[in-house]
């Protein structure tokens, strides 16, 4: 039987989402919920993201039941799971109400701003009866799936460096523009640089401490538009850092890219270098060798993985609410050693 699910928010990621579960034979989307008189009526057009509208035009809206309120989504007994994609200061408090209401809930990246608050966010999921899963969907990506197996499997040896970059153009096209907005979104760190941070978690474990340096003002004011972060851990040859920011020129677009060095091989990731998104420079070949990962997006595979864990009646293990906790609190670490310009200590 499919899951039936309850999206709400109809933004770039709601209607990601929404086109997901369309073609997901788990799942069945049958109602909606969105503050816009115009989305509110089925009328979903407009909007966009970094790698651009991914809804498809597959069905009308108009078709699902539209809820005026959250509270009146989280009622209907007709919906099993509600996907929270609201603007990131919405999340704690919906997650919760969500969670009471005895639903199961995937909830947009990051939990919170606030670590405190992701904590608590945490500790109710341990309590209700229905399960919590944050959208970390890097954990998902295939070929960043495929290098945290080469790291565990020591598969060219120890790593030496990982160095992770995320950039794009200034965002523009949110809901009466709360993204640039650091009080509502907590600018770059917290919705872009957070997916960086929180897979070198993932595929690292925990830093002993960070160094970051970082600079804010030309698209969010009061917040951070650009961060590079040194992730400091015992084993001191071990050289880890990830680079996230929004403010580049409107032609700019979006890139995202990792290059890792092993002792016996480098493996380097670029979104933009199709065909050739990933490559494995071995030591002593030629020529690299082109990696070939499924073709499928970190979106797709969490939504996957997430209904398969509730068909399976079963807790998510590759991404749980105190590890989404973590990471805002690691963030939150990088976040003051840009204020202070010293290392701080991070104890999750």
């Amino acid at each position: 039987m499919s899951t039936r699910i309850g999206l709400l928010g109809i933004g770039f990621m709601g209607k990601t989402h929404a086109d997901i579960y369309l073609k997901n034979s788990k799942a069945k989307l049958v109602a909606y919920c969105d503050s816009d008189p115009k989305k509110a009526a089925g009328d979903w057009s407009g909007g966009g993201g970094n790698l651009g509208d991914a809804f498809g035009k597959a069905f009308d809206p108009k078709t699902l039941t539209s809820h005026r309120t959250a509270a009146e989504l989280f009622a209907d007994p007709h919906v099993d799971l509600v996907d929270i994609c609201l603007p990131t200061y919405l999340h704690g408090k919906h997650v919760i109400a969500a969670l009471a209401a005895g639903k199961h809930v995937l909830c947009e990246k990051p939990l919170s701003t606030d670590p405190k608050e992701a904590q608590a966010v945490a500790a109710a999921a341990k309590k209700a009866k229905g399960n919590l899963m944050v959208a970390q969907c890097m954990r998902f990506w295939p070929e960043w799936e495929w290098l945290k197996q080469a790291v565990q499997r020591k598969a060219y040896g120890k790593v030496h460096s990982a160095v992770f970059r995320r950039f794009a153009s200034t965002p523009t096209w949110t809901w009466n523009n709360w993204i640039l907005n650091a009080k509502l979104s907590g600018s770059a760190l917290f919705d872009l640089h957070i997916h960086d941070t929180d897979f070198v978690r993932y595929v690292f474990g925990e830093p002993r401490a960070v160094f970051s340096v970082g600079n804010g003002g030309k698209a969010t004011k009061g917040g951070i538009d650009h961060i590079v972060t040194s992730y400091l851990y015992k084993n001191k040859n071990l050289l880890v850092s990830a680079e996230g920011g929004w403010n580049a020129d409107p032609t700019y677009g979006f890139t995202m890219r990792y290059t890792v060095v092993f002792e016996k091989a480098t493996v380097d990731f670029d979104l933009g270098r199709e065909g050739k998104v990933l490559l494995l420079h071995k030591t002593g070949a030629k020529e690299p060798e082109v990696v070939a990962c499924r073709a499928s997006t970190g979106w797709a595979d969490e939504v996957d993985y997430f209904l398969e864990c509730l068909a399976r009646k079963q807790k998510p293990k590759v991404t749980t609410p105190e590890d989404a906790a973590r990471s805002v609190a690691l963030v939150q670490a990088e976040l003051k050693s840009v204020r202070t310009r010293k290392v701080v200590p991070f104890k999750p």
